[in-house]
């Protein structure tokens, strides 16, 4: 009697390991990321990539210098391949106090080109503490160049193309100076 309840019990572990994948962890590899500064701009901000046993860590420093003010890093993320949709983003991070932004790129429905705008939602850390945090398409506001895009279309999970995460002048505690944030884990949030 065991014996048979003991195969139906492993049938059913190996069936829904199988059926059900977990989500990627996006932070789990440094290399698939890169750093956008506000060089790109004429600012002096720094930052960089790293993996440390657990996280993946942003590191830099935010300067106000040539009208400075924003560091982030970037990675390809291609949600149609992956066939499933989603509700946004969970994360769960190691903070350093500062107020970050999850950036969203997407492409263009009908061109499918990469639009011209990106998503955006902030979330809050603590120093030294970790810190979940669940970001919808609700709390995702799109924008250019730190300006507002009222006219574009909500997020649709099969047209992310890309996800960032950055620090302005705004959102540090200080408006300048050194920040680290380690990124535990970055994931799609389910349905």
């Amino acid at each position: 009697m065991r014996a048979p309840r003991r195969l139906a019990v492993a049938l059913f572990c190996l069936y829904t390991a199988v059926a059900a994948p977990s989500p990627p962890n996006l932070a789990a590899d440094p290399a698939s990321w890169h750093v956008v500064n506000d060089g790109v701009m004429g600012g002096v901000s720094t930052s960089r990539v790293s993996g440390t046993f657990d996280a993946l860590r942003f590191a830099g420093e935010i300067s106000l210098a040539n009208n400075g003010g924003f560091a982030s890093m970037r990675r390809p993320f291609d949600a149609a391949a992956r066939g499933t949709d989603a509700a946004g983003f969970a994360l769960q991070v190691r903070g350093d106090g500062n107020r970050y932004r999850l950036r969203v790129y997407t492409r263009d429905a009908a061109t499918g080109s990469e639009q011209w705008f990106a998503y955006f939602a902030v979330f809050d850390t603590r120093e030294g503490e970790v810190t979940a945090v669940q970001l919808r398409w609700t709390q995702f506001t799109a924008s250019f160049r730190g300006r507002a895009v009222p006219e574009a279309p909500q997020i649709r999970f099969a047209d992310v193309i890309g996800l960032g995460i950055m620090l302005t002048k705004d959102g540090h505690r200080d408006g300048r100076g050194p920040f680290a944030l380690e990124l535990l884990r970055i994931e799609p949030l389910a349905r």
